[in-house]
């Protein structure tokens, strides 16, 4: 791969990642009702597939497209540039997340605060906590933005299982013949 292509392919996998999480998080809004709703849900799992498969884990062949030929790199160099660009690119990527998850994190700071009267409501009053008491659509949202924000945090992390997976993918389909690099620790 070039220096080019490395870094189409990691503009795809954040933008992949980032459509992903739109997309679910429209997925999380019709999901507590499926009365009529079920062509929908169908279409938005078969979209969010279909995202997952070519920007993030199939983009070699679009990233090629995208950057277009260019001077090859030796292994050890593209797997330096593979591994930083990944990095910064997921970096980035989490940092926009976590844009997004801001009101889910002070929700969850709140939970100390929150947790005395819901005890007390239980041992005092002996029964179920009125604040529990949400429907399917709350229950939903409140996953999918604890959810996101573990993504975020993962993705701030710069994601380093997924980017040492990418690497080893990488190098099994640009090299079928010839021996894999030696391990070589970036950090």
């Amino acid at each position: 791969m070039t220096k080019m292509q490395i870094i189409a392919k990691t503009a795809l996998t954040a933008l992949g990642i980032y459509a992903t999480v739109i997309t679910c998080r429209h997925l999380s809004f019709l999901i507590p009702s499926t009365q009529g709703r079920i062509l929908p849900i169908a279409g938005f799992s078969i979209f969010t597939a279909v995202i997952i498969s070519f920007f993030i884990f199939k983009n070699d062949s679009i990233a090629r497209k995208m950057a277009g030929p260019g001077e090859k790199l030796n292994p050890e160099t593209q797997a330096i540039w593979l591994v930083t660009s990944l990095r910064l690119g997921l970096v980035f990527c989490g940092l926009i997340i976590l844009s997004t998850s801001i009101p889910a994190i002070v929700k969850i700071l709140l939970i100390p605060v929150r947790i005395r009267p819901v005890v007390s409501e239980i041992f005092v009053f002996k029964k179920f906590p009125t604040s529990l008491v949400l429907s399917l659509r709350q229950w939903s949202t409140i996953i999918f933005d604890f959810g996101k924000v573990i993504l975020a945090i993962y993705l701030l992390c710069g994601a380093p299982h997924f980017v040492r997976w990418q690497l080893k993918h990488s190098f099994a389909h640009s090299q079928p013949n010839t021996a894999k690099p030696e391990r070589i620790s970036y950090e």
